[in-house]
């Protein structure tokens, strides 16, 4: 029981950590407008100013009632776990978007004749990110006015890559980008025999206490926290409205 309350907390956390206070926004930001990041979260790129956003509904949803966001000026960010999006002068109707990098599919880079080039794809909304929950994808298109269009596709696609990679692997996705460093083998150092047997028999004496010691202390049941984490309530609360959010979502991705 206590196992479980203690995953329930940590969810919790993670989940608090992840939220905004706005109910069309998920970006946490500070009083100056910097982003605050959600757990073992790093900026990976910053694009120049002067970027735009078009979210939009495709057209072979066929949706009656589309939905569409656009913004003609502001910053694109990519982090080890997020694409985001802040708009340079924040409005009551946007005050910024994100998605996972994940949740991008088939994205590709776009140029025209006479403007500037364009890189999107199409997304998979998050629950609770302001996107009707009927919706089951957007298009997403990023219009870089000042360039740096390829520059942020291949900070994209080095991160999608590497996400993809630790999935593979078991590993929490956006906090294993790295590979480990190199295996190397302690080799002792050059003392005499006659110098070492002495301590080493001892240390081959202790070693069956401690690990004895070792095994009764983790058998012993921890106590279960005598009340819930602050806000509790309200968490499963949210964490069920999402749950129904991701089912609409894919009851309309199958209509």
């Amino acid at each position: 029981m206590a196992d479980q309350f203690l995953a329930e907390q940590h969810t919790w956390t993670l989940f608090r950590n992840s939220q905004s206070d706005e109910a069309d926004s998920w970006v946490m930001l500070t009083r100056d407008g910097e982003i605050v990041p959600i757990p073992g979260e790093k900026i990976l790129h910053t694009s120049r100013p002067r970027v735009s956003l078009e979210v939009t509904t495709p057209r072979e949803l066929q949706i009656a009632d589309p939905f569409s966001i656009k913004c003609d000026n502001g910053i694109a960010y990519i982090t080890n776990e997020r694409v985001i999006f802040l708009p340079a002068r924040p409005s009551e109707d946007f005050k910024s978007f994100f998605t996972p990098a994940l949740n991008f599919t088939d994205t590709h880079v776009h140029s025209s004749w006479i403007g500037p080039w364009s890189w999107g794809g199409t997304v998979r909304p998050v629950p609770g990110g302001g996107i009707p929950m009927h919706i089951p994808r957007v298009d997403v298109k990023f219009v870089f006015r000042d360039g740096g269009h390829s520059d942020f596709q291949a900070k994209f696609e080095w991160l999608k890559e590497r996400l993809h990679h630790a999935q593979e692997l078991g590993l929490v996705p956006g906090q294993n980008l790295e590979p480990p460093p190199p295996y190397q083998v302690d080799r002792p150092s050059p003392t005499s025999t006659s110098d070492t047997q002495p301590s080493t028999q001892g240390q081959q004496r202790q070693e069956p206490q401690q690990e004895q010691q070792q095994q009764q202390e983790a058998q012993q049941p921890q106590p279960a926290p005598d009340e819930p984490p602050p806000d509790y309530v309200q968490a499963q609360t949210q964490a069920i409205n999402i749950r129904y959010e991701e089912r609409a979502r894919e009851e309309a991705e199958r209509g």
